[in-house]
């Protein structure tokens, strides 16, 4: 696992799907394919929970101007998609969080051996989750 700490941001994979996002010609429709992902997967891998994360995590920036730890660029990015309709991916992204956060996803077992940082990283997810729901 490529993780120094339980956030969002706190990954290798996470800045390569944040660098897939920023690329993005088309932002909704990638989005909504990384939440389809691990909504409909049997088992959410690594990567794929990663994105979908990252995803909600941009989706909560947008909306609720969460500030995640994150390099600077992230937040100017943020501010250019202020005019991005990400309303109807709610949903998707709550139900992505909560199979990130199932026993059915690598991320979740991989956190689960982390006996110190576990808790953290799950309520770090919980609380994205629940500010989207808002």
């Amino acid at each position: 696992m490529g993780a120094w700490n339980y956030g969002v941001f706190d990954d290798d994979t996470a800045y390569d799907a944040l660098e897939d996002l920023k690329v993005s010609q088309e932002i909704v429709t990638d989005m909504e394919k990384y939440f389809d992902a691990v909504i409909e997967a049997e088992y959410v891998d690594y990567d794929e929970g990663h994105y979908a994360l990252v995803s909600a995590a941009v989706i909560d920036s947008v909306f609720n101007e969460t500030q995640y730890r994150c390099d600077e660029d992230y937040f100017k990015w943020i501010k250019t998609l202020k005019s991005v309709d990400f309303a109807p991916l709610k949903k998707k992204a709550i139900a992505a969080i909560d199979a990130v956060l199932s026993d059915s996803s690598e991320l979740k077992a991989l956190w689960w051996e982390n006996k110190e940082l576990y808790s953290e990283w799950q309520k770090d997810k919980i609380s994205m989750r629940e500010r989207l729901r808002s």
